[in-house]
């Protein structure tokens, strides 16, 4: 008996707390249930109140009037009752149709309901409502599918679950930064595409004038080449010149030195013509004395007679003798004033040639002073433009690598702006908030391959 009364207490108390159960699910979550075959048996009030209709609307009916039409012709949808049938069960996100035509999205699991011999007798289905969650998420799929396509212009609303609504926080945050990250790469994108092909102009440019330049350091180059040789034998020259003059002073030296012994042998020469002036006096007198003499002596022969008739004879050959030698001294007189004349005037013309030559040696000295001048100058400036030759030789070096440089950079530009414009088609893919571009297309609901 009390065996017998443990066993019913038992009994209750499992029986009672089945039914406890049943009840925080049936007021907690969406029930149905159907027949193997799918006809609908009964439904809570949560589940008729989520899809909009009354049991007496759903009683008797198929579970497809909850389904996509579409579906219902599938044959995943047969499978499905199928498989419930065979003891199958199933748990996934299922759309289903409200009475209204609006879509509502559960999480349900579909559990066949055995008897003894295992065969289903009725499929329980107990779902939440998760429309809002399956809604929040569709927003941020539709989100990474514009993503995806570049559409960053689309923003995903708030939602009252908290963790939707911090991915849909997240998400916007991401994307707004990559809006305005991908904002700025066009922007910069564009700017570095202009920037380089001005650069790209100005190098060539730039190269178009370093040719320019290097073609007339090249002439300036073969011109102080031609100068510096021109210089250079003018240098030479000058100091052939200088030598030269070195030559003419050394012989005006010497003339000088010639002209001074002229006018010593002349004033010799006059004194010479003075002393012969004094003998010729000398025997101008003698001849005088010797003519009276011999006149003295042709009166006393005379007066002698034919005693003194030869001693005549000699005072006149002694007189005539006399005559001739005056008129010889006073020939010789003339010849040696002539002389005398003539070597006062040759002295005055070498003393006249001294002088001349002094000045013409002073003259030389100087122009000799000044062609030194000239030679040296010529010599620094022979070396000054060899200099100048050997640093426009080092600057046509450095123009040629400057024009190797800027053909360089103009390929470095032109580069940079195939790249810059690579970089903008890319980025153009991304559509900003501020590109006033349509949304893209929305995205296909999602349904579980096994959905019901």
């Amino acid at each position: 008996m009390f065996g017998r009364s443990k066993r019913n207490s038992a009994a209750k108390d499992e029986a009672d707390l089945a039914k406890a159960f049943f009840a925080v699910i049936d007021r907690t979550q969406a029930t149905i249930q159907f027949r193997p075959d799918g006809t609908i048996i009964t439904a809570n009030a949560n589940f008729l109140n989520a899809l909009g209709y009354t049991e007496a609307e759903i009683a008797g009916r198929h579970h497809s009037m909850f389904v996509d039409p579409d579906h219902v012709k599938t044959p995943a949808y047969k499978a499905f009752w199928d498989g419930l049938g065979n003891g199958q069960s199933f748990t996934d996100q299922f759309p289903r149709v409200r009475k209204n035509g609006s879509i509502i999205w559960i999480q349900a699991t579909y559990a066949p309901c055995l008897d003894e011999n295992g065969h289903t007798t009725r499929v329980i289905k107990i779902a939440t409502d998760i429309t809002e969650r399956h809604d929040g998420i569709d927003e941020i799929a539709k989100g990474l599918e514009r993503l995806q396509s570049g559409d960053l212009s689309h923003r995903v609303p708030g939602s009252s679950l908290p963790d939707i609504a911090a991915l849909a926080d997240a998400y916007n945050s991401a994307v707004g930064q990559l809006s305005t990250t991908i904002a700025t790469v066009k922007n910069v994108s564009s700017i570095v595409e202009r920037t380089a092909q001005e650069v790209g102009q100005a190098s060539s440019d730039l190269s178009r004038r370093t040719e320019t330049q290097a073609a007339t350091l090249e002439e300036t180059a073969a011109a102080i080449d031609e100068l510096t040789a021109t210089v250079r034998s003018a240098a030479s020259a000058i100091k052939d010149v200088e030598q030269s003059a070195d030559r003419a002073m050394a012989t005006a030296e010497s003339g000088g030195r010639v002209v001074s012994d002229a006018v010593e042998a002349m004033a010799r020469i006059d004194g010479s013509s003075k002393k012969i002036s004094q003998i010729l006096t000398v025997m101008k007198d003698i001849a005088f004395q010797t003519n009276l003499l011999a006149l003295n002596a042709g009166v006393e022969a005379a007066r002698a007679g034919e005693a003194g008739r030869g001693f005549a004879v000699v005072a006149s050959e002694v007189r005539a003798l006399a005559q001739r030698s005056g008129e010889a001294s006073g020939e010789i007189s003339v010849l040696v004033r002539e002389s005398t004349e003539n070597v006062k005037l040759g002295v005055g013309l070498v003393n006249n040639a001294g002088s001349e030559l002094t000045r013409i040696i002073d003259a030389m000295s100087g122009m000799r002073e000044h062609i030194s001048q000239i030679a040296t100058g010529a010599s620094e400036q022979a070396i000054t433009l060899n200099e100048i030759n050997t640093g426009v030789g080092q600057l046509d070096t450095v123009t040629q690598q400057n024009a190797a440089m800027v053909e360089q950079a103009t390929a470095a530009s032109q580069g940079l702006a195939s790249e810059a414009r690579e970089l903008a088609a890319q980025v153009s893919i991304f559509r900003t908030a501020n590109d006033g571009y349509p949304a893209a297309g929305s995205v296909v609901p999602f349904r579980s391959s096994n959905a019901a």
